[in-house]
């Protein structure tokens, strides 16, 4: 009997520890939260994105909500500027300059980036105001959405409009919302 108990404890322990998401690295500093913000599905992502916009955690958004690769695409475009700002920014602390070679460089490149998510951050926050529209269009799409599943990808559309669909990619077992409007394979990474 006691066996049995021990083996069923077991049992329980072990399939819930495997239906936990693996761990999830910090990316640009910020923690991931798979229990407050939910990926397993493209519905949980979007209310996901719904509730971290809503809590003005847009930095959330840029670092695990959306698509990785597109992320990472429109930080490089800015990241030389950003670094340049930093450079003279990390140069001016007691601790910037006690640093040298790889450690500087590293510590600009850190900080670099910390300023750019800040900016996309920013300039999401600041489209979203303009735009209040689009904030209404995702709580729609999160509560009457209708979502097709075709494998690592997927889509929502609403029933009644015929032109707009949101879109999903699925990376590392992780739903992610992609930043595109048509209807065509994303770009390769």
């Amino acid at each position: 009997m006691r066996h049995s108990i021990a083996f069923s404890a077991i049992f329980v322990l072990s399939s819930i520890a495997c239906a936990q998401p693996p761990d999830v690295k910090p990316r640009f500093d910020v923690l991931h939260n798979s229990e407050f913000y939910r990926q397993d599905t493209p519905q949980e992502t979007l209310k996901s994105v719904v509730g971290a916009i809503g809590r003005d955690r847009f930095d959330y958004v840029i670092a695990h909500l959306l698509e990785p690769s597109y992320v990472n695409s429109r930080l490089l475009a800015t990241q030389s500027y950003f670094e340049r700002v930093a450079s003279n920014q990390v140069a001016q602390t007691a601790g910037g300059r006690r640093l040298q070679g790889a450690e500087l460089q590293a510590r600009i490149q850190q900080v670099g980036t910390s300023f750019n998510v800040k900016q996309l951050a920013e300039q999401m926050k600041l489209k979203l105001a303009d735009e209040s529209d689009n904030l209404k269009d995702l709580k729609r799409f999160a509560r009457e959405g209708v979502f097709m599943d075709a494998g690592d990808t997927a889509t929502a559309t609403l029933k009644d409009v015929k032109d707009r669909a949101l879109y999903f990619k699925k990376v590392e077992g992780r739903w992610f919302l992609e930043n595109r409007k048509e209807d065509k394979p994303a770009a390769k990474e």
